[in-house]
């Protein structure tokens, strides 16, 4: 019982983190309609390790504006990879959007795991000879760039074309002049935006998405380096997940595990690294 209500905790703490991340994209940034204009609109990306790294890598000195992430870091340290299961925006897409179908599927090898370590170093390299192309997969940007130049544009265009058909109905054209205002500025723009790369990003995200057919949260598995990086720093962690003595080896918990770090043959013990604080484990035990 204890258990199963840490999991709904978690998913209501899921639910309110991406809503403050959609939030931050709808009304930060440079606007008079929007209510927190006076703050950057990557405000929230500063709480992002591994974007911090990177870019005080390029730089080679400490950038003030990345210090948020510290505190990623040190709760990393003392909680484990809470970020990934709790906060991370990207990470609840694809708890949402993961199909039922992937329950019961075996996963790829834990081998795959070498991608993301590799595609962190790689990131970091790169950043250190001055190149930030490839934090364009850093699970943050790709959820709020994906949102910013490709959804939300989308959204704009998809309303305007239905006022446009309702507003030939007499009767609804107050109704939708009154939400027009409401909405234009912050919510919708008050021309239509395009941005090139808003194929390259969709694509992206559904790509993400995707993975979850081949296992559950594969991306966070297996490709995220930003997960990586976070997994390093958990191995030292205060707080692990324990095995009682009261463990009768029914196997519950590795089956309901969405990250699969729980070794049966090492009486079901887990990689600290790699444990996402989900609670499914505690809920189904």
């Amino acid at each position: 019982m204890k258990g199963d209500v840490w999991r709904r905790a978690r998913q209501i703490v899921q639910a309110l983190s991406f809503l403050v991340f959609l939030i931050s994209i709808v009304y930060v940034g440079p606007s008079e309609r929007k209510p927190w204009s006076a703050l950057a609109p990557d405000t929230l990306l500063r709480l992002d390790p591994l974007a911090a790294a990177a870019a005080m890598l390029a730089q080679r000195r400490w950038v003030a504006s990345f210090a948020p992430a510290l505190f990623v870091v040190g709760a990393t340290l003392a909680l484990g990879r809470f970020w990934c299961g709790w906060l991370c925006p990207l990470g609840a897409l694809i708890d949402w959007f993961s199909p039922r179908s992937a329950l019961g599927r075996k996963p790829p090898s834990s081998q795959w795991r070498t991608i993301k370590y590799s595609l962190l170093f790689l990131i970091l390299f790169a950043a250190l000879l001055g190149n930030l192309t490839l934090t364009i997969l850093d699970p943050l940007a790709v959820f709020l760039r994906s949102l910013a130049v490709a959804i939300l544009p989308a959204f704009n265009w998809l309303v305007t074309q239905m006022e446009i058909v309702l507003y030939r109905v007499t009767f609804l054209r107050g109704f939708l002049g009154t939400v027009d205002r409401a909405l234009r500025g912050t919510v919708l723009s008050y021309e239509q935006p395009y941005y090139g790369a808003g194929f390259l990003f969709a694509g992206l995200l559904v790509g993400i998405l995707s993975l979850s057919f081949l296992a559950r949260r594969a991306w966070c598995r297996y490709l995220c380096p930003l997960g990586a990086l976070l997994g390093l720093l958990a191995k030292v962690s205060w707080i692990k997940r324990k095995v009682s003595s009261a463990c009768v080896g029914c196997g519950l918990c590795e089956r309901e595990c969405t990250m699969g770090p729980i070794d049966a043959g090492e009486d079901y013990a887990s990689d600290n690294g790699e444990c996402i604080l989900c609670m499914r484990c505690a809920a189904s035990c």
